[in-house]
């Protein structure tokens, strides 16, 4: 696994996240699980999807959304001023993120991909309900792609 940072841009703004820690790693995992779990069960249960269901499974676990933030936020930067300067994307989350669940979403399924490759790398349940996510998650035109 690498240590260097993982880097994106959504919608204009460039990102960097460095690796967690264990302790914060292992609760990533546990907290994606809430996350997306009972989403996931849903749409690989091999039945016809019902995205009524999958979106219920969804919102009823979004907290869990917010919780997956703040463990990455200690270790994410971003450029605030388009000038290659990266700062703590931390004291800036408000202004970043308010009102953009799917802004939220997008970035922490980058963030999740690079902290967790080990279960995101192949084929598996995560890596196709986070591609699932983000070709969902927003309808802008710098939307992330998979």
């Amino acid at each position: 696994m690498s240590s260097s940072p993982t880097e994106f841009e959504l919608e204009g703004k460039r990102f960097e996240v460095k690796r967690l820690g264990p302790d914060e790693a292992c609760l990533s995992i546990e907290l994606l699980g809430k996350a997306i779990g009972p989403a996931a069960l849903a749409l690989f249960s091999g039945e016809a999807v019902d995205y009524g269901k999958l979106f219920t499974a969804l919102l009823s676990n979004a907290s869990q959304i917010s919780a997956l933030l703040k463990l990455f936020l200690p270790v994410s930067k971003f450029d605030r001023g388009g000038n290659g300067i990266m700062i703590d994307l931390k004291p800036f989350v408000g202004e970043v993120f308010a009102g953009r669940v799917d802004l939220m979403v997008a970035f922490l399924v980058h963030a999740v991909r690079g902290e967790h490759t080990c279960f995101l790398g192949g084929p598996n349940v995560l890596t196709a309900l986070l591609a699932q996510l983000v070709g969902n998650t927003s309808a802008s035109r710098t939307a992330p792609t998979v």
